[in-house]
């Protein structure tokens, strides 16, 4: 059954007539005064989590480049290993701002303010079973533990005075509890429309009953429509007026781009032809630009309900398409398993970096579009993170647990240091191969359990100062109790 998104929340006050209730931002300026400042004070305290999953794992050199042997500006001991810090250290190439050859990206999109805004992190090990770990990027444990989306939409001490809203789920990456049994959550939508109508029109669906077709309307007519009421009021501010008719403007893009994707009139009927259409077109898995405009256009939605207060996690990783000419099983094995060859290696690194660029940075920038009651945008209040299914590094078989690549835009409203290079791996230590030359670290619980507590988790909720997230100590040889005590604790130089 798909989780009912509750319209109800804080931010979505103004009731329309006729039984209809559409999200729009909130405008602090038409509350009382007291109401206000609350309104405000609550919306400082918000918090917004997006993790994207990428398939499989790549090289050390082509995701980290000079970062491997960059000279550390700072050295500690932690867990029992000595690990490193250095500042970012980018380069200019033409107009892109560049760390690799995967970490790249347009100087336009990968701005001064959002590479200030970045982290990239190496030499975190996964402390559970490799092969292919759907649920291992957010923590989620077999019949043992939920997935950290999961954690985040059950938490009452995440939402605080807002209503408890679902994650956007998308894919195999979510493991829910479910009447005693960690299973497979079940994904929000399958298509950007589909997710669209859900999430702005009111068909969700409840036991098992199909939901009714949305009207037959164009979602931003609606909108505006209340929106009217709105500024009619002389008591919404110019900064108010502003903010609204900026969601305007954005709901009228998303709409724009789904028509002109898919190819639907002007009233936005349905059934009608969206993502998953074009997913299934012929000559789409060969056409990675294609599939990137597709990520765009999910991000396009997925701001729109962070910004109206209908969800605050979103959690992804397509399946049916790679970034790359391949489908998911011809990547796995000509490109996943073929990276020895330089040609396949240097396919699969350009595949990760169109997801890099046009998926995460894409989403990370237009959440930074967005200004909320405090005036600060959602990605002042939030954290975009890439993780990878499988390590990083070489033979043998490109399936382990060592050094997961992690790249982070975001602050989290002031909890973690960003613009810095962290390189956690143990140099001195366990190493399994020698073309090329890897290593394992400390524990990616650990970055994890930062996480829960940067989303303004609460022990009562959940100690994620035990081991990290999910708080259950693996029974594995590889890491040290050493690096078990240090799992429930801050990454060093991470922490503000």
């Amino acid at each position: 059954m798909k989780p009912i998104y509750d319209k109800l929340s804080r931010r979505q006050f103004l009731r329309g007539t006729g039984g209809a209730l559409l999200a729009i931002p909130l405008l602090p300026s038409l509350l009382p005064r007291a109401a206000e400042a609350q309104a405000v004070g609550a919306a400082s305290a918000e918090r917004y989590f997006v993790h994207m999953t990428t398939w499989h794992g790549c090289f050390q050199e082509p995701y980290f480049g000079s970062l491997l042997n960059a000279t550390p500006t700072a050295t500690t001991s932690h867990g029992g290993i000595s690990v490193r810090s250095a500042p970012l250290p980018f380069t200019t190439e033409s107009d892109q701002a560049v760390l690799s050859s995967i970490l790249r990206a347009r100087s336009s999109l990968w701005t001064p303010r959002l590479r200030g805004l970045t982290n990239v992190i190496n030499g975190l090990d996964f402390a559970r079973g490799t092969g292919h770990n759907r649920g291992g990027t957010l923590g989620g444990v077999a019949d043992v533990a939920p997935t950290l989306d999961q954690l985040l939409a059950e938490a009452p001490s995440f939402y605080r005075s807002a209503v408890a809203q679902p994650a956007i789920v998308r894919n195999l990456v979510s493991l829910a509890r479910r009447s005693g049994s960690v299973v497979q959550t079940e994904e929000s939508a399958d298509s950007n429309v589909k997710l669209f109508d859900r999430l702005f029109k009111g068909t969700s669906s409840t036991g098992g009953t199909p939901a009714p077709a949305p009207e037959q309307v164009v979602l931003v007519d609606r909108v505006k429509e209340h929106a009217d009421l709105v500024l009619s009021d002389p008591s919404c501010s110019a900064d108010c007026r502003s903010r609204l008719g900026d969601y305007l403007d954005m709901l009228s893009q998303v709409e724009a781009k789904v028509q002109a994707s898919a190819g639907v009139s002007s009233d936005f009927t349905r059934p009608t032809t969206d993502t998953l259409a074009v997913e299934r077109s012929a000559g789409f898995y060969g056409a990675p630009a294609t599939q990137v405009q597709c990520e765009q256009l999910w991000n396009d939605i997925v701001v729109a309900a962070f910004a109206a207060g209908i969800s605050r996690v979103y959690v992804c990783g397509p399946t049916t398409y790679t970034f790359g000419p391949e489908p998911e099983h011809s990547w796995h094995n000509a490109y996943a398993h073929g990276q020895d060859d330089p040609t396949v290696r240097a396919g699969f690194g350009a595949a990760v970096q169109r997801q890099f660029e046009g998926a995460l940075l894409d989403m990370a920038s237009k959440l930074d579009r967005v200004r909320t009651a405090d005036g600060a945008t959602l990605l002042d209040k939030g954290l975009v993170a890439s993780g990878f299914e499988l390590g990083s590094g070489g033979n043998p078989g490109h399936h382990h647990n060592r050094c997961i690549p992690v790249v982070s835009i975001g602050n989290a409203g002031g909890y973690f240091r960003t613009g810095q290079s962290l390189d956690y791996r143990d140099l001195n230590g366990f190493s399994w191969s020698s073309d090329p030359h890897w290593w394992g670290g400390l524990l990616y619980d650990q970055w994890l359990g930062m996480v829960v507590r940067a989303m303004g988790v609460s022990q009562a909720d959940f100690d994620s100062t035990r081991y990290g997230y999910p708080g259950v100590r693996a029974d594995n040889t590889d890491h040290t109790d050493a690096m078990w005590a240090a799992a429930g604790t801050n990454l060093p130089w991470l922490k503000a």
